[in-house]
Parts: structure tokens; sequence; C-alpha cells
């Protein structure tokens, strides 16, 4: 049977609780009516203990969790040292989501049973996501000492400075891990990646080799040696021997399994870029034929070469596909997409445009080619282009949106409106595009419409947030309504506390309450979240003025004409009129 990197990966899944009444894998296995043992020398206690335990047992079997935990709890008054009866409670506990109690008896557990595995690992599994990972290294680091034959601890902890990019960490552990282990060749493997990872590639190499010679079938570590005979420092005109090896590694890999795609776009892709032309376009030939009917084809290179972010390398593999079926929609889309992350957007224009509309991609290919007429520069192509499309998908709310926003950058405001309501006589609870709507209608000047705009969208979502905000923003900035700005505002708040716009809006609305105070709390933390963005800033330096800190109130004026743009004049003379402003105060 084939083994492959799935294989290998499988191995961090935590096995600790799975469905059911899975438990922890302990040293015991206990029948539905095991006794219990514990340390009680007290006959009686001890019957009591045992019989408790009994009785949860058959609740358990009833399905009646409750009942189970308060025998369990009486058990555990009668033995309470017992790390079976605590074990099993933890559990039942999580049975019935109460993870506060599980928690809290798990860190008991480890006190009182400091050097057992099962009780670290408990915890372990319990807190991962809660445990600081300095704590979470020292209980692996400890369990390892505990039970050094435990691979599983030895891969739980590699995986965590893998994630962590603590690279010397993992060599030590990987290093440590095949001393104890020289035949496992899971440890092999990831010994040989972190050596790559520090471009140690003759030792990732010894590695990788060894890998293979205790799993011949294995895929990956094959794939790792190509990519270090690609990426080793050799002159170009003694690459000769690993260019070589690199075809007989595919070879490999390919006896192994056939049908590998990676292996035959990779096999490709060499021939190509070492001038072995033919046989890269025979092989890319018959690549670009099964594209019909081998979907997964098209995946494996999205994810190795433009996920991969191998854009160049991505150019010459959709392109040379493409030569099998130029009317290819999908090969067309992807060799489109492949000049986009290389920045030819012509060339990319060219491909998308090539793309029929009954493809899966078609909607997106035409928000992508006004895109990239808009980068470079041609914004009336990009418009005429939309517009066209709007009369072939009048109800495309995309295509709306982005039209509009054409409209919106020439100052054309009625043609922008018009388009957004038009939308909407299709889809009248489409909050995207009454948002966007009321939002110009404001900046068009029509404050009213836009405010009635506004809260159309709260009567159809009453937890839209940005709706929310706006309205609230609206009358707090204009000075009426406040009262109820207030709530919307709150509301808003409720649902994103950590928006700084919402909070810079919470903040002045208190401020034009008079409640200066609370407007300082909320608008200076509305300027961290922001990194005192100049609306923010000019707002909590105005509420500082107010609260008499007039240095605090200055520094945050100079902080907000710093993040000003060029382009807002009236803003940038209005901040330097309340920096002088500001500084005689502070000489009174």
């Amino acid at each position: 049977m084939k083994k492959s990197l799935v294989f290998i990966l499988l191995i961090f899944i935590p096995v600790f609780f799975l469905a059911g009444c899975t438990q922890l894998k302990t040293s015991r296995q206990h029948s539905e009516f095991q006794t219990v043992k514990t340390n009680n020398s007290n006959e009686e206690n001890y019957l009591s203990s045992n019989y408790y335990y009994l009785e949860s047992r058959l609740h358990i079997q009833n399905k009646n969790f409750q009942k189970a935990i308060v025998s369990l709890e009486k058990a555990l008054t009668q033995d309470p040292g017992s790390f079976i009866l605590t074990q099993d409670l933890i559990w039942l506990y999580l049975r019935q989501n109460n993870n506060d109690k599980a928690f809290e008896l798990s860190e008991k557990l480890v006190l009182e049973n400091p050097d057992n595995v099962d009780a670290l690992l408990l915890l372990v599994q319990l807190k991962k996501d809660s445990l600081d990972e300095k704590k979470l290294v020292e209980i692996l680091n400890q369990v390892i000492e505990l039970d050094p034959k435990n691979k599983e601890i030895f891969l739980r902890l590699g995986k965590i400075h893998m994630d962590k990019e603590n690279y010397t960490e993992a060599l030590i552990l990987f290093k440590k891990m095949v001393d104890q282990f020289p035949d496992y060749y899971v440890a092999r493997f990831y010994l040989g990646q972190v050596n790559m990872i520090q471009k140690h590639y003759d030792l990732a190499k010894i590695q990788f080799l060894k890998t293979i010679e205790l799993e011949p079938d294995l895929l990956e570590p094959r794939f790792q040696l190509i990519e270090i005979y690609n990426t080793e420092n050799i002159p170009n005109e003694n690459r000769t021997d690993n260019r070589q090896k690199i075809i007989e590694t595919y070879k490999e890999i390919l006896e192994i399994e056939p049908d590998n795609n990676r292996a035959q776009l990779g096999m490709a892709l060499h021939y190509f870029k070492n001038n072995r032309k033919k046989q890269a376009e025979n092989l890319f030939l018959d690549l670009g034929r099964d594209i019909e009917t081998n979907s997964r084809l098209v995946m494996v290179a999205v994810d190795e070469y433009l996920s991969g972010q191998k854009y160049e390398d991505a150019v010459i593999v959709f392109s040379q596909m493409l030569k099998a079926d130029p009317d290819n929609s999908t090969l067309n889309f992807f060799t489109g997409m492949s000049y986009e992350a290389v920045g030819d957007f012509k060339k990319a224009i060219s491909y998308y445009l090539k793309i029929k509309p009954d493809h899966s991609q078609y909607k997106k290919t035409i928000l992508n080619i006004a895109m990239l007429y808009k980068r470079l520069g041609e914004e009336l192509s990009a418009r005429n282009y939309l517009e066209d499309k709007y009369k072939l998908f009048p109800k495309d709310i995309d295509i709306i949106i982005y039209l509009a926003s054409f409209y919106e950058k020439d100052n054309n405001y009625d043609q922008a409106i018009a388009l957004f309501k038009k939308g909407l006589e299709d889809s009248p609870e489409n909050t995207s595009l009454l948002f966007r709507l009321g939002a110009l209608q404001d900046k068009a000047g029509f404050a009213e419409e836009s405010m009635v705009t506004m809260k159309k969208i709260i009567e159809i979502d009453p937890k839209d947030a940005s709706a929310l905000n706006y309205l609230g923003y609206s009358y707090a900035d204009r000075g009426i309504k406040l009262d109820e700005a207030l709530l919307l505002l709150k509301r808003a708040y409720e649902l994103r506390p950590d928006d700084g716009y919402i909070t810079d809006s919470l903040g002045w609305v208190y401020y034009k309450l008079g409640q200066y105070q609370k407007a300082v709390e909320h608008l200076e933390k509305a300027a961290q979240l922001t990194s005192f963005e100049t609306i923010i800033s000019d707002h909590l330096g105005d509420a500082y003025q107010k609260t008499d800190q007039f240095k605090k109130a200055l520094e945050t004026y100079k902080k907000a004409l710093s993040n000003a743009k060029d382009e807002d004049k009236n803003k940038i003379l209005e901040l330097k009129e309340k920096i002088n402003a500001a500084r005689k105060k502070i000489d009174e």
C-alpha cells in the first residue's frame, strides 16, 4: 500500500477524546463492574466508594450523565486520591459541557500526580488552546522525560516548534527522537525537513534517503530531495549530475504512482527549463488533453504553482498545457491568473477574454478584467467593458457595485445612485446594495435620504453593525437625536467591540452629550485600534481639550496631522489651528 505525507501528518491528530465514551488511554482497562481499588484502609468507605463508582457506570449505561456525575462526586468524597475516579469525572464534566470544572479537576490531578503521564496529557488536551506556549512546551518536555518511548509526544512538541519557527529547538528534538527511534521513518523525515529549512542540504539529504530506505514507497521525501537538487548552491555548469538525479527521482515517483500529477507536471517543467523542449512539449500536451477528464490535475497545478507562489513556473505550466486545447476556459483562466501574478496585465486580459460565458469563473473574470484595465490606467476601457457586461447581467450585484464605483469616482453620483436603485428593484432587501446606496447618498449631499436608507437596513437586519454605526454617527456628527444615536452606537459596539471606527463613533456621541470622560475612554481605545487615524485622533484631541489635558491634546493633534492625506487641505489647516490653540493653552 502506497504511503504519502498524508499518512505522516495523521500522526498529529489527537486521539484522547473521540465520540461517545472513548476515554484517555491509560494503563488500565476496566469493565462495567470492575472494582475500583483505593488507598483507603477503612472497609466501609472502600465499599461505599466502590458502590458509587458502580452506580455511576449504570447511570452512564442509561445515558443519565448528570446522575453519573453525582455518583462519582460521592465516590471521590470517600476516596479523594483516586486517579481513575477523577479521570472519569473529568470526562463526564466535559460530556455535560461543564468545562470549568473539568479544567479545575484536571489541574488538581496534575498537582497530586505530577509524574503521571496520563494526567499531564489530559491537561494538555483539555487546555491546549488556553495554555501559553511556554507552559505547553514545558509539560510536553516533562512527558518526554517521564515517557521517552512516547513517539506521539515527540511529534506534538516538534510540531509546536515548527509552527512557531523555533527551528533550533525542533532540530534538537528530532535529533533526540532519531537517537531514540533510529528505525522510525517519521522521525527521520522531520529531521530532514528541519535541516532543509535551515539550508543544511547535505544533512537533509541523508535523512530523506534514510526515510526512503525505511519506507521505500514514500513519495514526499522524494519530492523534498528534488527540491534540494533544485536549490543547492552549485554553479550552473556543474549541475548536470543534479539534473539527472531530478529526472531519476521523478521516474521513481511515477513508478510507485504512475498517475501522480505533481510528478508529471514537475518533470515536464524540469524538461522545459533545461532546454529539453520537445520532451517537455510532449508531456505538457498529454497533460493538457487530460484536463477535461481529470479535474484534479488542474487543482494540483494551482496548489503547486499559484498557491505556492511559483508564478513564473505557473506561466510556463498553464500556457504550455493550453496548447493542447487553446479554447479551454479553465486553462485560459489559470493562464490569465498566472500572467496577472507576474504583473503582465495585458496578457492576463487577453487570456481572460477567451473564457466562455458558461464557465464557472466567468463572472469573476469580468471583475478581474475591469480591475486590470483600471490598474493599467485605462479606466475608460474598464467602465465601458463593465457597461457592456451590465447589459448582459443587469441583476449581478458585483457588477453593479463595481460599475457604480467608476461613476462615483467621476463624481457622477446621479448615475451611480440610479444604478443602485435599479439593482434594488430586483433585490430590495440586499443590505450590501442598500449600504452602498446610503453611503453614496450621504456623499452626494442627500443626508436625509441616506439616513432613511440606513434605517431600512436596520429594519431588515437589526444586527447590521455597519448600518447601526453609520446612522448613529450621522446623528452624532450633526448633533441631532443624540439619545437615539447613543442607543444605536451601543448596539453596534456590542456587536463589534474591537472595531476602531465604531468605538470612535461611540466616543464621539459621548462627546456631543457632554460626557467628556467617557468620550476620552472610548476615543483613546479607538485611536489605538486605528493607529491614530486622522479623524479619530482629531476627535480625541477635542476630548482632551474638554478635560483640560492640553499637552495630550497637542500631541494627539500632531499625530492626526502626521497621518492626514496631502489632498485634504481643509483638514490640515484645521489641525494646524488646533495645534496653535493647544500650545497657547499650555503657555497660559
